[in-house]
């Protein structure tokens, strides 16, 4: 069973984290021309190099720009991946095992563009723990490679039971109808340190190429070309924070030489990037990257949810009862009395702490919603009444999800997905429809729903149009999106003090908040929070930062005060 499971909650209230030595930056040996690793020859010859720097993955400055056009189909079977953990426990059924996994990819202006823009569930092909989330790489030829072409392509592993996202990129050639076996390495990820997650995957990877005219590729084009046009307008970091100290905080060494995946801020209609660092250098594909962000998803999925439907049906949908919604839950005394809002503020009364034995067994490891909810019904109640106290327990994020998925079908209709109106209603306006989110095993996939509590997958853009989203109060080119009153309410805009924790720390509608003393004045900033340290932070300043990473820095004083140097909120 995983170790220490405390999601979103590690140890923030203490201000502490993970603390380990520094690393030094990875400083092997880098791309040159020509090239010695990866080389057609080793390719053809299926040679696993070393781990590699990440410039021979990337299409290099003296690359030629006449590669050979890619369109078909690529198969990728099922490989042993070389692992450097974990060191101790054993290896989960299938962690070990790259995915049999079938792509369509088209080139264009060399660009390396997959047609499926979702996840790719694989386990009806292979016995590997891995589903496949694939990102838009590039073509291209270098001298010296006999006629044949490159291409690369960022290809994120993702953990079928919960919220471990692996970055990796995917290396081959081409010419005609022939291509090499590819090359997978993944040298990033956010993931459990705790369950010695942390480390590096690497696999040459048998493949097959069939050229086909792939129906609707003009429209795939012209719809990517959209969607990256859709993107929020980027800088370097270093064109706003030009000292270099912001990024001096987000290049910090905790337990591995790439503590943070991606740190940025978003400001004046900007969004502000630092390089995106793995342990073999700058990610070739930033953008495409997809990070999961655990109980961040309570904020960025679950009270986007609620303030959706307030929005949609009338705030009444944050006092009605679970035991109306889940009769699952109705016959006991530990549900009895609690809302849809306690379930969102942790403050149901029942017992659902985030002991591993309390989260893992009863809810990730549950094959259906059934399962998990006769396993929460167990778990009995709590000292507290409904909505006196603040008790952190994921169970009441999953519980609200179920509450929600009944209660929109009671508006609706049956077979009317919550999450489908959410999407179509909220996130396709702003841009960030294409979220990736965990949901729930069920034998028939119309039952599935999302965890709620973790699960979110975001690229660095669609979790900053929903963060922006939110600190606009839930309004999108002049048109309300989500309950305005309830998002200032979780942002402490209103009277409302939501549950105090401790002297500075309060829990508002899914969103932490922290008073903190920076710049000579004193003032709160909710924020958004998953285990590990991934953070979203809201600044009164306008300011909204993002630093997604796994290695435990929980304490946001020493990001909030870098930030304030920079722009003010006194």
């Amino acid at each position: 069973m995983r170790a220490l499971l405390y999601i979103g909650a590690c140890m923030v209230l203490a201000g502490t984290g993970c603390t380990g030595s520094a690393p030094t930056p990875w400083d092997g040996p880098q791309l040159t021309q020509p090239r010695d690793q990866l080389t057609v020859d080793q390719l053809l010859d299926e040679e696993l190099p070393p781990f590699l720097d990440t410039s021979f993955l990337a299409r290099p400055d003296w690359a030629e720009s006449d590669p050979e056009p890619f369109v078909g189909t690529l198969e990728l079977a099922a490989a042993p991946l070389e692992m450097d953990f974990p060191r101790t426990r054993a290896l989960y059924a299938g962690e070990d095992l790259s995915p049999a996994v079938t792509l369509d990819l088209v080139s264009h202006e060399g660009q390396l563009i997959p047609m499926q823009s979702g996840l790719i569930a694989t386990g009806a092909h292979s016995e590997s723990l891995w589903d496949v989330l694939v990102g838009t790489g590039a073509v291209w030829r270098e001298p010296g490679d006999q006629g044949w072409s490159r291409a690369s392509f960022p290809l994120d592993l993702v953990d079928r039971y919960f919220n471990q996202v692996r970055n990796c990129v995917v290396s081959f050639v081409y010419r005609d109808d022939e291509v090499s076996p590819a090359y997978v390495q993944c040298s990033q990820e956010t993931a459990d340190a705790d369950d010695e997650q942390l480390g590096n995957l690497r696999s040459i990877v048998p493949a097959t190429f069939t050229p086909t005219a792939l129906a609707d590729a003009d429209d795939l084009v012209a719809a990517h070309a959209d969607a990256r046009s859709g993107r929020l307008p980027s800088l370097p970091l270093s064109e706003w924070d030009v000292d270099g100290e912001l990024a001096e905080t987000f290049d910090a060494a905790l337990l591995t030489r790439a503590s943070t995946s991606v740190g940025a801020v978003y400001l004046d209609g900007t969004l502000y990037v630092h390089p995106a660092q793995t342990r073999h250098g700058p990610h070739p594909y930033p953008s495409e990257m997809h990070h999961g962000v655990y109980s961040v998803t309570k904020s960025l999925v679950g009270a986007v949810s609620m303030f959706y439907a307030a929005q949609r049906y009338g705030e009444a949908v944050f006092d009605a009862r679970i035991t109306d919604h889940v009769p699952e839950l109705a016959d006991g005394p530990a549900w009895q009395g609690v809302t849809f809002s306690d379930a969102l503020n942790m403050a149901t009364g029942t017992n659902g702490g985030e002991e591993a034995s309390l989260l893992y067994e009863p809810l990730v490891l549950a094959d259906t919603t059934a399962d998990a909810l006769a396993n929460i019904a167990q778990l009995g109640d709590a000292p507290e009444a409904p909505g006196e106290a603040f008790r952190y327990a994921t169970t009441n994020t999953f519980v609200l999800s179920v509450a929600l998925q009944h209660y929109v079908e009671e508006q609706e209709g049956p077979g009317v997905f919550y999450w489908d109106r959410v999407r179509e209603e909220v996130l396709e306006p702003i841009g960030a429809d294409g979220l990736d989110l965990l949901l729930t095993r069920d034998d028939d996939p119309s039952e599935r729903i999302p965890y709620l509590g973790f699960g979110a997958r975001p690229t660095l853009d669609q979790a900053a149009k929903i963060a922006l989203l939110i600190a606009n109060e839930g309004e999108h080119d002049g048109e309300q999106l989500l309950h305005r009153g309830k998002v200032r309410e979780a942002l402490g805009r209103t009277a409302w003090e939501g549950l105090r924790i401790d002297w500075r720390h309060r829990y508002r509608h899914g969103f932490w908040s922290r008073s903190i003393r920076a710049g000579g004045c004193r003032f709160e900033v909710p924020f958004m929070q998953g285990h590990g340290s991934n953070h979203i932070l809201l600044l009164p300043s306008g300011a909204i930062v993002f630093r997604f990473m796994d290695e435990g820095a929980d304490d946001v004083a020493p990001l909030i005060r870098r930030v304030e140097r920079l722009t003010s909120s006194c």
